[in-house]
């Protein structure tokens, strides 16, 4: 990541990265923040439609087939918003996974901040998320997330699962959750109300 970001016009990024190693979550939060804030990825979020009240049943299978395929507990299609998390997908009951979330309870905002994948082994041992709320209470001991790009070239949310254990994430994993989240952003930047 930090490859990607050299030169002049980020330098505040790599120094938000450098901070975090040297602990301060501060200059992290205000990178994430800035990223999931963004005018024109929030446009892009905007045209998917509003997933608040209802998720999508298509969207729920391909969060079913993840966790069938990975063995993980849990698995949804997340879209990022500036103040909330929206499951527009997932393979628990609203019950089980409440369909919005306040931001600082999502871990999928920093994919959406990177626009890279995060695959992470031992959440617990990970320096940006070992004191996250849903790592300290037991709840996302490993994850994985892809970002779901859309043709602009705006994250707008992820294809992620997560397992209440630690677990070694394996290539083939990986290769199955990019190629579902795939689908998953076809099906969001169709109609999705038809999806």
């Amino acid at each position: 990541m930090i490859a990607r970001l050299a030169g002049p016009e980020h330098d505040q990024t790599v120094r938000a990265v450098v901070d975090l190693l040297s602990g301060e979550q501060s200059a992290v939060d205000a990178i994430v923040e800035d990223a999931v804030s963004d005018p024109a990825r929030l446009e892009s979020v905007e045209r998917l439609g509003n997933y608040d009240d209802t998720r999508s049943s298509t969207l729920d299978r391909v969060a079913v087939l993840v966790a069938e395929a990975l063995g993980t507990p849990m698995a949804a299609v997340s879209i990022v918003y500036p103040d909330r998390q929206v499951l527009a997908g997932s393979n628990a009951s609203d019950e089980v996974q409440p369909r919005v979330a306040p931001l600082e309870m999502s871990i999928c905002k920093f994919t959406v901040a990177s626009g890279e994948p995060l695959i992470v082994d031992d959440t617990r041992a990970h320096p940006l998320l070992s004191d996250h709320p849903a790592v300290r209470n037991g709840g996302v001991l490993a994850y994985a997330g892809i970002p779901l790009i859309d043709n602009k070239g705006y994250v707008t949310g992820t294809l992620c699962t997560w397992d209440t254990r630690p677990r070694h994430w394996s290539s083939g994993q990986v290769q199955i959750l990019n190629d579902l989240a795939d689908v998953a952003r076809r099906r969001l930047l169709a109609d999705p109300r038809n999806v």
